[in-house]
């Protein structure tokens, strides 16, 4: 759904894929869609880097830079997934 496929050349798309109930192709901007639409992936696709470096991505990017709550929130997501 991201429209990863945009960046095969010569790609032929047929039919209507709808998100939010507008075209993903004609009625998104594809930057737009991109911040809507996540992809998971089937086996783990860890960033190479740390698990804790993993793990702490997501709230570093939102703005949380505090080591001791960087740690917290790791721990915490770490023990749930066990």
């Amino acid at each position: 759904l991201n429209r990863m496929n945009d960046l095969i050349e010569n790609v032929r798309i047929t039919g209507d894929v709808t998100f939010e109930g507008k075209n993903i192709y004609k009625d998104y901007d594809v930057i737009e869609l991109r911040k809507k639409v996540g992809m998971v992936f089937q086996n783990p696709n860890p960033f190479p880097m740390s698990i804790f470096d993993n793990v702490a991505y997501g709230p570093r990017i939102h703005g949380i830079k505090n080591k001791r709550q960087l740690a917290e929130i790791v721990e915490r997501s770490l023990i749930g997934a066990a």
